[in-house]
């Protein structure tokens, strides 16, 4: 009896020293269970089950659920849609990579190529790949289903509004990419069974264990694939689509290695990296997420009151897209908002040059110069108005106001300096000469 007790604490005291002193493989071997019990179970069942058995899990599970969170929601791109892009009838394997780690990535790519032999990776949104066997592809008839009114709508709503756009999302295949995982450590391989695409719980970003960061696998060497074959395509048109290939792609690599500089907290360098890759291709997908992220991050700011938080969010988003109207034009109501009318006034005639047919812009210009102190600058643009509004009751009682509020300021400045009879006035140079 008493060897069974001390067999029983023994047990229980290795088991909570494994768990005070868990070295990082443990720690991931435990994560990597936890990602299988959610493949049948909602995230907080698996939580909650991994949570009575080892409750040292607990903050680094609700921290990488938060994670998973603050990155957003996957792609809208269907790996069914791009199978049929590609003309691919094998195996597409969508993989949500948002707190996956770089060796549980590795697993999953080793385990496609076991599976269908080599690999062609593709990335379509910050954290969101797929894997595609890799076969010859027929560009003939890619264009024939982006020619597909049906289709385009799909793709369209996937952010993908050329072929070119389509291409611009292949990273690599499988001689490509396996290099930048040599010294990533495996921890065990996928059965049939653990094939979860989505990992909701990773361990602390140390090492091996960091998250997926698709500018390590980014090519510098962008070269127009010969898998792609012309097929039934016009050579012209083929040709044309090459040009936009190459494009696409450096516009690409740029964007990962701004997300990269991100991650690492250099923001100026990643912003110089989107700007660029936004004047090479303003409509890519990942481009696109950034500044929905950005514009989804200052309504959030805007909801607490941080006004100034939402300025930071939209500068950024200007500098990266010059002529983005919505963001200047929010950038404006932002200034406004936060007590620089004259500012915002600035920022509403940017936003009128780039867009003299929207109204809301002139509006905002109109008060924002009346508050600022150009009351003539708001007069010409309501007389803008009034010739598309030539019956706006409301434009013409504004219209009006102001004029009276000129003209009583003209007589307040004209009676203050009749009025004027202190010595400093014969010191200052505009009145020089001058007698009374």
């Amino acid at each position: 009896m008493r060897k069974s007790r001390i067999a029983v604490a023994a047990v229980v005291l290795a088991y909570a020293v494994a768990g005070i002193i868990a070295t990082p493989k443990i720690r991931h071997g435990w994560w990597y269970l936890q990602e299988n019990v959610n493949r049948h179970f909602s995230t907080f069942c698996g939580l909650s089950a991994a949570s009575c058995l080892f409750p040292w899990c607990i903050p680094a599970g609700v921290t990488a659920y938060r994670n998973m969170c603050d990155r957003g929601v996957p792609s809208h791109v269907d790996p069914a849609l791009f199978a049929l892009a590609l003309g691919i009838e094998d195996e597409v394997m969508a993989i949500d990579a948002r707190v996956m780690t770089v060796a549980r990535f590795k697993a999953h790519l080793e385990a496609f190529k076991r599976r269908q032999g080599p690999y062609r990776l593709w990335c379509f949104g910050r954290f969101d790949y797929c894997l595609t066997p890799a076969v010859k592809v027929d560009f003939g008839n890619v264009l024939a289903r982006f020619a597909d009114e049906k289709l385009f709508a799909r793709f369209a709503a996937a952010r993908l509004y050329s072929p070119a756009a389509l291409f611009a999302c292949y990273m690599g295949d499988a001689a490509e990419i396996d290099p930048a995982f040599a010294e990533v450590p495996a921890y065990g391989g996928l059965r049939d069974f653990f094939t979860a695409p989505r990992v909701l719980f990773r361990p602390v970003l140390d090492g091996a264990l960091a998250p997926v960061d698709a500018a390590r696998f980014t090519p510098f060497d962008v070269k127009f694939p010969k898998w792609i074959e012309r097929g039934s395509a016009d050579a012209a048109m083929f040709l044309d689509f090459e040009d936009r290939y190459e494009t696409a792609q450096e516009a690409r690599r740029e964007a990962l290695i701004g997300f990269g500089y991100a991650e690492k907290g250099m923001p100026t360098n990643a912003i110089a990296c989107w700007a660029k890759a936004a004047k090479a291709s303003p409509r890519d997908p990942l481009l696109m997420e950034l500044a929905d992220a950005l514009d989804k991050e200052a309504r959030s700011h805007l909801a607490i009151g941080n006004v100034n938080g939402a300025l930071h969010c939209y500068e950024h988003r200007i500098e990266v897209f010059p002529s983005d109207v919505a963001a200047i034009h929010n950038f404006g109501v932002c200034l406004k908002k936060a007590g620089h009318p004259g500012m915002a006034a600035r920022v509403f005639a940017r936003a009128v040059e780039l867009d003299p047919l929207q109204d809301a812009h002139r509006l905002e210009l109109i008060d924002s110069a009346d508050a600022g102190g150009h009351p003539d600058i708001a007069v010409r643009q309501i007389d803008v108005l009034l010739k598309r509004r030539p019956d706006d009751l409301e434009l013409k009682k504004r219209r009006a106001r102001i004029l009276v509020q000129m003209h009583l300021d003209d007589q307040r400045k004209k009676q203050a300096e009749q009025s004027d009879h202190s010595p400093s006035r014969y010191l200052d140079p505009q009145t020089k000469g001058k007698t009374k």
